[in-house]
């Protein structure tokens, strides 16, 4: 079996959007925990492919999200949460 942690290194609102963007997927639930005080996703899988193909599909999500942040801070935009 293969962990894989992402640990989340950002300030807390970032964080919080983080954290309240992601879905966990229903066939990630045996793999995959979210642990939002400790800003980490947990993968665990049988398989290195397995893993690998988890953790790319989380950081993509994750990469989307910070880059749309970007975007919304430069454009000087109000978050409307």
């Amino acid at each position: 079996m293969i962990e894989i942690k992402i640990l989340i290194d950002a300030n807390n609102e970032e964080k919080d959007i983080i954290f309240n963007s992601i879905l966990l997927e229903n066939i990630d639930n045996k793999s995959v925990s979210i642990n939002k005080e400790k800003a980490e996703i947990v993968i665990r899988a049988n398989t290195l492919n397995k893993g690998r193909a988890i953790m790319n599909s989380y950081i993509s999500w994750i990469y989307t999200i910070m880059e749309t942040i970007k975007k919304v801070s430069k454009n000087d935009r109000k978050n409307s949460s």
